[in-house]
């Protein structure tokens, strides 16, 4: 049986269609969120971390579970079509619900299985890198540079929205980009021929992972905390202890997007001339810097100028860990994509917890601080790979 290959202009025009509406809607999710528990639940800090610790309990057993199942199904087109419909239920639940509690449902149960998405196009990006030839690397940096491309226009164009309209229409607008997104991930991304696979089952395959991987994990882990403390401090930090506008922080996260889509697709040039493993440490320490910086920023100006090296150090971060973790788990390629993708909501857990516990006692420049040491102990995870 020939197996027909699409064609990679078509396959790669569908792919990047459907992620930009995603990453569109989800950028702004991601910048609007604290607020909206803030200003429209009336949530203090306390409650607003709550809020990120229950969503990422659920993220973590449903990413997981999701990403089995995709292994056992022919087409992984279904399993983003149903994540993409499930973020379309949970904005239109924003854009009607302001009780504390049920936010809290509605963003754990559907928002958790919406995230889901972005493990299962990354894990579909791999099985069409193999169909074509393409390079592994250079594919999921391409992916990774549409969600960038996101965050370039979704934050700025959310929060005005947000400052002209209100939540309602804001998340309403959400939800018709999420079901752009679905009707795009049936009908317009080619369908990847595969077979139906019997995934090891959860618990074998965690053993089956190597220490070396293990350690990455982690690695990434502690970044991706440090990252879900500034996102869920920034726009409360500016707003409220710099008395700064709440469009800057939209610009401030399309700026760094922005720099981030040319780096990205130099990542993989760049990885193959230094390497990857020293790339991803020597990314490690400018997160470290990044984080110090931080606390030290009370203007626009200087929060701009720190995007430089936010950009910098998240280009290589979210990207070439992602490919080392395919590389090293076996099986198939949605459990791989899934227990990376689980550190996500992992650390939205630890994030969520940790920046209400430090903002409540220390402010939201201390998030700032913890964050530098976070990434601080994933520059000494990566280098403990060496010796594993």
């Amino acid at each position: 049986m020939t197996t027909v290959r699409p064609a990679i202009p078509r396959a790669s025009n569908g792919l990047g269609a459907a992620t930009a509406c995603y990453a569109l809607a989800m950028s702004v999710f991601g910048t609007t969120t604290s607020l909206f528990l803030t200003d429209g639940s009336g949530a203090g800090p306390g409650r607003v971390g709550l809020y990120f610790v229950l969503s990422a309990v659920v993220s973590v057993g449903l990413g997981l579970t999701v990403g089995r199942w995709s292994d056992r199904l022919t087409d992984r087109r279904n399993v983003l079509v149903m994540a993409a419909l499930a973020g379309v239920a949970g904005a239109g639940g924003f854009a009607l619900v302001r009780q504390y509690a049920l936010v809290c449902a509605i963003g754990a149960l559907l928002g958790g299985l919406a995230q889901t998405y972005a493990s299962q196009v990354f894990a579909y990006a791999r099985e069409l890198s193999e169909l074509t030839g393409r390079s592994l690397t250079r594919g999921t940096a391409s992916v990774r540079a549409v969600f960038s491309a996101g965050w370039v226009l979704g934050p700025p164009a959310g929060l005005f929205l947000l400052t002209r309209t209100g939540f309602g229409a804001l998340y309403g607008s959400l939800a018709a980009l999420l079901l752009l997104s679905a009707l795009l991930a049936r009908w317009v991304l080619p369908r990847v021929p595969r077979a139906r696979t019997t995934p090891t089952k959860l618990r074998l395959a965690l053993g089956q992972v190597p220490r070396h991987t293990w350690l990455l994990l982690g690695a990434a882990t502690a970044v991706n905390v440090a990252d879900g403390m500034y996102l869920i401090a920034l726009a409360p930090y500016a707003t409220h202890e710099l008395g700064l506008s709440a469009t800057l922080v939209g610009l401030l996260a399309g700026t760094c997007a922005a720099l981030e889509i040319p780096l990205l697709i130099g990542v993989g040039r760049l990885a193959g001339r230094l390497g990857e493993e020293r790339l991803v440490r020597g990314a490690a320490v400018l997160a470290v810097a990044f984080f110090a910086l931080m606390p030290f920023a009370a203007s626009g100006p200087y929060l701009l100028l720190l995007q430089v090296p936010n950009a910098l150090w998240t280009a290589v971060l979210v990207s070439l860990p992602m490919v080392l973790v395919q590389r090293e788990i076996p099986g198939g390629a949605g459990t791989a994509a899934a227990l990376f993708s689980a550190t996500f909501p992992l650390a939205q857990l630890l994030s969520g917890g940790l920046t209400g516990l430090v903002a409540t006692h220390s402010g939201y420049r201390g998030t700032f601080w913890c964050g530098a040491a976070l990434c601080a102990l994933a520059w000494v995870l990566i280098g403990a790979r060496r010796r594993a």
